[in-house]
């Protein structure tokens, strides 16, 4: 006897079923031990692990309005997934840079598809009114609530963002 398990791309638990055999003449479960085995079906495929590009700390010029953070899905690329994001406060005192004023809060929710390995958050920065102002200031783009709860975030989950004057003169 043969079954025939339908490969898909999406990440599953593993999942059980029983077989059991039965007498073609009358229907009836034979008897025995093994008349009757379980089947596993392993999952072989690997939703991965979602972490930011950027390994340490984001430097965004102040000059420029837009800064774009990239996520990676490293280590499996199987079925659709998907992970949240927002914009959370940092640093302390004048470091600390204030949403609506420094840069515009963002929240939302990031799908990768089949296949999918990169995904990028767009976060516009703030102009001051005086353009000469010395800038150094941080907040952070957190990841959290990934799907299937199989997905792994990375141990930073959130990547701290620093609005500089001059990134060559700061480094």
């Amino acid at each position: 006897m043969q079954v025939k398990i339908i490969d898909d791309d999406g990440w599953e638990p593993d999942e059980d079923f029983f077989l059991e055999i039965y007498d073609e003449a009358t229907g009836q479960r034979l008897h025995g031990e093994d008349t009757r085995t379980r089947v596993t079906i392993l999952d072989d495929d690997k939703p991965g692990m979602l972490v930011f590009e950027e390994k340490k700390a984001l430097r965004h010029p102040a000059t420029e309005r837009e800064c774009v953070v990239v996520v990676n899905r490293v280590q499996g690329t199987d079925g659709t997934i998907s992970v949240k994001y927002k914009t959370v406060p940092l640093g302390v005192e004048d470091q600390k840079a204030k949403p609506d004023i420094d840069f515009e809060p963002v929240e939302g929710e990031l799908t990768f598809l089949h296949q999918e390995s990169k995904k990028s958050i767009t976060i516009k920065i703030l102009a001051h009114e005086d353009p000469d102002e010395d800038r150094n200031e941080i907040f952070g783009l957190m990841l959290y609530d990934a799907e299937p709860s199989e997905v792994k975030i990375s141990k930073k989950d959130t990547l701290i963002v620093e609005i500089v004057t001059d990134t060559e003169k700061k480094r």
